[in-house]
C-alpha cells in the first residue's frame, strides 16, 4: 500500500523527523551558507586588523575563541534574518536562469 505525500509528511511529523526539503529550501540554504561563510571570511580578515583591547587578554585562546563566537554568531543572525549582502539572493537568480537555460548546476568530480 502507498502513501501519498501529505500521509507520508504527517507519519514524519508525528515520528519527530522533519520531511524531505523542496528543492528550492536547498537552494536557498545552500547560497544562505556560501553568503555566511563569505561574511565569516571577510569578518577574520578585517579581525586581524584591530589591535587587542586588553578585555579578554592580549594573547590566548580564549580572545581567538570568544572573537570567533562573537563572529559566527552576527553571521548567522545576518545570514538567517535575510540581511546579508544581497548575494544568496544574486546566486538563486543565477541559479534559476542557469536552470531555465538547460545548464547544469553540478560539476562532475574526477
Amino acid at each position: 500500500m502507498s502513501l501519498g505525500p501529505q500521509a507520508t509528511d504527517a507519519l514524519a511529523q508525528v515520528q519527530g523527523a522533519k520531511p524531505p526539503p523542496a528543492p528550492g529550501e536547498k537552494t536557498d540554504q545552500a547560497a544562505r551558507q556560501f553568503e555566511g561563510m563569505l561574511m565569516g571570511l571577510l569578518f577574520q580578515t578585517l579581525r586581524k586588523t584591530v589591535h587587542p583591547s586588553g578585555l579578554l587578554g592580549d594573547s590566548g585562546q580564549s580572545r581567538s575563541t570568544y572573537e570567533y563566537l562573537m563572529d559566527q554568531a552576527v553571521v548567522d543572525r545576518a545570514v538567517s534574518g535575510g540581511r546579508g549582502w544581497g548575494l544568496a539572493d544574486r546566486l538563486k537568480a543565477s541559479w534559476s536562469q542557469a536552470e531555465k537555460n538547460g545548464i547544469k548546476k553540478e560539476v562532475p568530480i574526477d
